[in-house]
């Protein structure tokens, strides 16, 4: 028992330790951009499908994510407003976030105070490895339950930053990200968070 109860009150400590180095981290940062491979794989359909871009992003609440691979997809977020685009199809998706909590999970990590953090999900340190720190996050809202069984996350052991997340969905689907060439405060631009809809483009909205 005593052993068990060492070891329990190590991992607390520990996890205490590197959200406080994630939280200083997320203090110093007033926007960040980075490339990133993603691997969706639909349990259903046994498939997987892996995709290519930059993801940009901006305090407090703007986010921009292209995809170049296989098929051109850009999505952007500013305040409560998320737009879908895609060109080869001329279509554009128009969501309101608090309606669309299918991408809660992307905003993990990246822009959250560790009081959000704790606030918002159980926190849980399942492994130590050379170069990170592997994390999981179980929503405490039914809400967010609905559309996030768990996020696992692995931080960076020098930096402390998110280099890879794991999205985990109530029917079987999940989706990893992988985060790499992060580059901190270059000052990106209002325009890169601006979505203009092109000519000849429709504009849909699925969740009304």
């Amino acid at each position: 028992i005593v052993i068990l109860l060492g070891s329990s009150v190590w991992a607390k400590n520990d996890l205490d330790n590197i959200l406080k180095e994630m939280d200083k981290r997320q203090r110093g940062m007033k926007d960040l951009k980075t490339s990133f491979t993603q691997e969706k794989i639909l349990e259903l359909l046994e498939e997987k499908l892996i995709s290519q871009g930059k993801m940009k992003y901006r305090k407090p609440d703007r986010m921009s994510w292209k995809y170049f691979e296989p098929d051109p997809l850009l999505m952007v977020i500013k305040g409560k407003r998320m737009w879908l685009y895609y060109p080869d199809m001329k279509v554009a998706e128009k969501y309101d976030l608090e309606r669309a909590g299918e991408t809660l999970g992307l905003f993990v990590g990246f822009g959250k105070s560790v009081e959000y953090l704790k606030k918002n999900y159980q926190i849980k340190l399942l492994k130590e490895k050379r170069d990170f720190y592997c994390l999981e996050l179980i929503p405490k809202r039914e809400e967010e339950l609905r559309y996030l069984s768990k996020i696992i996350l692995w931080v960076n052991t020098k930096e402390y930053w998110p280099v890879k997340t794991k999205i985990y969905e109530p029917n079987g689907d999940s989706t990893l990200i992988e985060f790499r060439n992060i580059e901190i405060n270059t000052k990106i631009p209002d325009s890169e968070f601006e979505f203009k809809v092109p000519k000849g483009v429709e504009v849909v909205e699925p969740l009304k």
